[in-house]
């Protein structure tokens, strides 16, 4: 059963009222049941992946083919100047391999990028397949290029009714031509991740390892609920594991949801924020907000609460791990945009909080050099966050 455990950096504050940061640990519990994969690919075949990027794409469906079982569903979605659906929704065992190799043999590069219609045609692949507790639905999105149709806002739109649909998206650009803030926007609206290929290679691995994940997701459709204090804010919301992501959570009086990627067995997410204490009398203990975990039809609670006081010794208690770890979380969310001027800013407000010396400082400092010496490379590899016991690394 998946369990939660909240933080704060600072257990005791001053009777006017502070900011504090709030860190919340969610632990995913093992998987009790095997679950059914429903694989969508969605590849693009437009003139620019002609060559080696076309090839490896048939090899990496050829890969995926090899992973999925008897019950597993797939389908595949080809997009150019328009979309089509080379392989509608099909449970594997009621398809040869000769005949999915014989489908993925239609993948040709030519034509536009489409990208939009290709992406809701693989949603319609997925929809009409049939879902349940133990059904997970990934929407695998491979592309170099660029629909110049829409904007990345478009897209947002278009991943969240995907993610609505209860499908995840995981997105990979692979070369130089792609737009990055889309690729993006897919992957962190679409509750999952966003990637860079740097190479034809890398293309396997990618489907390869969305498609073995998929098969050890504990909850498919995880959620926080924050029932916040009368005078209580919240703002700086950042999903921090497994990919640093800035959410921006919708509010209903005193109440908000923060959605989570699916629960995976053996892999922990962390949300970050930041809480507004407000005044309070000394000497009392006060709930600044409630927060329960749903997963898989089972919850698990915990709260986010301070002490008020005017005693310097308890004033200066500082869980400075917290603090580290939603800075962190921040500049490595910059980086993965190319904001490296956003980052150095940060970096300078960290360096003066914790000193030069500080190893989170250092490491902050290294992350954002090599992005600012890198490339596209550089900027997906820094929001991938490895958790260790000296916080946030």
């Amino acid at each position: 059963m998946a369990s939660i455990e909240t933080s704060v950096n600072r257990p005791n504050v001053p009777a006017d009222g502070t900011t504090v940061t709030a860190e919340i640990d969610v632990e995913p519990g093992e998987q009790e049941t095997d679950v059914r994969r429903h694989i969508a690919l969605c590849i693009d075949t437009s003139g620019s992946m002609e060559g080696d990027n076309i090839k490896r794409a048939r090899d990496g469906a050829a890969w995926v083919f090899g992973l999925l079982a008897d019950e597993d569903y797939v389908s595949i979605v080809a997009f150019d100047t328009e979309a089509t659906v080379i392989l509608p929704a099909t449970r594997w065992s009621d398809l040869d391999r000769q005949t999915a190799m014989d489908h993925v043999e239609e993948l040709t590069a030519g034509g536009g990028t489409d990208m939009y219609n290709g992406l809701k045609a693989a949603k319609e692949t997925l929809s009409s397949s049939a879902t349940g507790p133990d059904t997970v639905k990934r929407l695998l999105l491979l592309s170099d290029g660029k629909d110049n149709e829409r904007t990345p806002d478009e897209f947002e739109g278009l991943a969240e009714a995907i993610d609505d649909a209860g499908i995840r998206i995981q997105s990979a650009g692979i070369g130089t031509d792609y737009n990055e803030a889309t690729i993006r926007t897919l992957g962190t609206a679409g509750r999952g991740t966003w990637t860079h290929l740097e190479a034809p290679g890398d293309i396997e691995d990618f489907f390869g390892e969305a498609v073995e994940q998929a098969g050890s997701v504990v909850a498919p459709d995880a959620h926080l609920d924050l029932d916040v204090a009368p005078g209580v804010e919240v703002s700086e919301v950042y999903r921090a594991l497994p990919q640093a992501q800035e959410v921006s959570p919708e509010w209903e009086a005193n109440a908000t949801r923060v959605k989570l990627p699916d629960l995976i067995e053996r892999e922990s997410q962390r949300v970050v924020l930041k809480i507004h204490a407000p005044p309070r009398e000394p000497g009392s203990e006060e709930v600044l907000a409630d927060v329960q975990l749903s997963a898989r039809g089972d919850t698990a609670s915990d709260q986010i609460g301070v002490e008020y006081t005017d005693e310097q010794e308890k004033l200066a208690e500082h869980n400075e791990s917290v603090d580290i770890d939603h800075k962190q979380t921040v500049i490595r969310t910059e980086l993965g945009k190319g904001n490296v001027e956003a980052a150095e800013t940060k970096v300078e407000q960290m360096t003066v909080i914790h000193g030069e010396d500080a190893e989170a400082v250092q490491e902050a400092e290294r992350q954002t050099e090599i992005v600012k010496e890198g490339g596209r490379a550089e900027q997906s590899q820094a929001t991938q966050i490895v958790d260790s016991d000296d916080g946030i690394q």
